[in-house]
């Protein structure tokens, strides 16, 4: 699994902290919200960061215009995943709404494209609704994601080691170290399995 192209569902502060980091590590990044406010708010605060790169010699003038290249806008999620290779939701822990995001991610995105949720719902009964659980994964971070020094990969019960390892290279790639966590609802699944074997002995 090769990531060269990353859609970030929600342009609220995390998503477009996450959008600016994938343009920073050179992702050709794509960011969706229905709200034009909210893009053009978000559009406005990553062109500024950028300057503010070049102005504190962090990136060049030709760096700037490389990656304001790289970023896109999208007004609907279909819209925006069509082409993405890892696609990252950063809407609210609301389970009706992160049930119906997966259900459209898992019906609208191109073969093999990875499901990442920044939330703290369990990815195990996120990825149920889908029919790619090998490709669904939680993608957390930290603290205030331009200045986080690690992301947490949380690993449903049927998340594959691609998937991981695939995530951990764009994580690097934006300058954070990697912790890979097993989804909370695995280790529920597996006691409650113990607990009925134990029960019809």
């Amino acid at each position: 699994m090769e990531v060269k192209t990353i859609a970030v569902i929600g342009a609220d502060i995390v998503g477009r902290a996450i959008a600016f980091i994938s343009v920073c590590g050179e992702y050709d990044t794509v960011l969706e919200d229905v709200s034009e406010e909210r893009l053009e708010k978000a559009a406005s605060w990553m062109a500024e960061n950028l300057e503010s790169c070049v102005a504190r010699g962090n990136l060049g003038a030709q760096g700037r215009d490389v990656a304001a290249a790289r970023i896109s806008l999208a007004r609907t999620v279909e819209d925006a995943i069509g082409g993405a290779d890892l696609i990252i939701e950063t809407l609210p822990d609301e389970v009706e709404m992160q049930i119906e995001i997966f259900t459209i991610l898992d019906k609208f995105a191109k073969p093999n494209a990875i499901f990442a949720t920044t939330g703290r719902l369990s990815v195990t009964e996120l990825a149920e609704v889908t029919f790619c659980g090998d490709r669904c994964i939680g993608m957390r971070f930290r603290e205030n994601v331009e200045e986080a020094k690690v992301v947490e990969l949380v690993r449903g019960s049927d998340t594959s080691v691609e998937t991981i390892a695939a995530c951990a290279e764009v994580a690097r790639r934006t300058g954070r170290e990697v912790v890979v966590l097993e989804d909370p609802a695995v280790n529920n699944s597996s006691e409650r399995e113990r607990k009925f074997a134990n029960a019809q002995d």
